[in-house]
């Protein structure tokens, strides 16, 4: 990836000439905007950081004031914000492996004939305002490691697979130190943390615009997922048994199954992601940004794993994490990143 060295500013004029103005008419007014920025240059998609320095004799005057995500080999990024004065910017990769969700309405929750559905999937309508960046994979025992300092995973084959066995309070710690890590670095900006995704903002990014059981239709056969696949699902029969379906019997590295429509690996099956509500009964009619109850006694997660049948990896499916302070190899998680206001 090619990332861009040179500092940009640019002073765009804009004007309107009459050749004649007609009795009555309000004069033209001359409109000039100052811009300031960055081009971005690259051949793969990717999350940037852009940074400004108003003095570039102090190296570590670097901040970041921006966030973009890199749609094509190049981009403009536009200070809308800068102060008078000069200042100079630069843009540096910050993760490949972040995609935004746009905001968004979808009902939440499976219809009353998905077979094996639960009674606590009651179908409501959820706005999702802001949007976000949501990580394309799974949280890697390499990216935990890097972060926390120890690798608390059960299977330790790699490196590159998901990081597991770990609490609510662990993976929230990580979200934390990732936070302060990056921001002091100059990745994120100072409004911008790193967080666990609300469980409306799961569904709604496992989804991602698909209304049936799963993303990949309305059935879930082996070798799709990883989970136990001689115990298929199809959303009207329910369970089908199929002996020659494959087992694991652990986690897979990311990007080893097809994605959702928005980039998103392993929201179906893998291990069970840890959300950050508390679980209980989902509000009545439609709601914007549910934020879970204030308390509770047990943390949600959500999208099945590897040793549960096909129907508990439905997009619908809520699982809740029976004792907090329970590490187990079947729990794992994924990061949102996300502005405070």
């Amino acid at each position: 990836m090619k990332i861009c060295k040179y500092f940009h500013c640019f002073l765009a004029l804009g004007f309107v000439m009459l050749a004649r103005i007609a009795t009555g008419q309000t004069a033209p007014v001359l409109g000039v905007q100052f811009c300031a920025g960055v081009n971005i240059t690259g051949t793969n998609a990717g999350l940037y950081a852009v940074q400004a320095n108003s003095n570039l004799a102090n190296s570590n005057g670097w901040a970041c004031v921006g966030l973009v995500q890199l749609p094509a080999t190049n981009s403009f990024w536009a200070d809308t914000n800068a102060v008078a004065g000069q200042r100079f910017y630069r843009a540096v990769q910050t993760s490949s492996n972040l995609v935004y969700i746009r905001p968004g309405t979808f009902t939440m929750g499976s219809p009353t004939n998905e077979a094996l559905r639960q009674t606590d999937e009651t179908q409501h309508v959820v706005t999702i305002s802001k949007g976000f960046y949501m990580g394309q994979f799974l949280v890697t025992q390499s990216e935990y490691l890097a972060v926390v300092g120890s690798n608390p995973s059960h299977f330790t084959s790699s490196l590159n697979l998901p990081v597991e066995t770990v609490t609510w309070s662990m993976v929230t710690n990580y979200c934390g130190l990732r936070t302060v890590q990056e921001r002091a670095a100059g990745l994120i900006p100072t409004n911008w943390v790193y967080r666990l995704p609300t469980e409306s903002e799961w569904e709604y990014a496992c989804r991602a615009g698909t209304v049936t059981a799963f993303y990949l239709g309305s059935a879930l056969h082996s070798q799709q997922a990883n989970f136990i696949g001689t115990n298929e699902y199809d959303s009207v029969v329910g369970t089908i048994y199929n002996p020659t379906g494959v087992y694991l019997q652990m986690t897979t590295m990311g990007g080893s199954y097809a994605p959702n429509g928005w980039g998103l690996y392993d929201t179906t099956g893998n291990v069970g992601e840890l959300c950050q509500d508390w679980y209980g009964n989902y509000p009545a009619g439609s709601v914007t940004d549910p934020q879970g109850p204030a308390s509770g006694t047990y943390h949600v997660y959500r999208g099945g794993h590897w040793s549960y049948p096909g129907s508990w990896c439905r997009s619908a499916r809520r699982g809740t994490v029976i004792n907090p302070a329970l590490a187990q190899g079947l729990i794992g998680f994924r990061v949102v990143l996300a502005g405070t206001s």
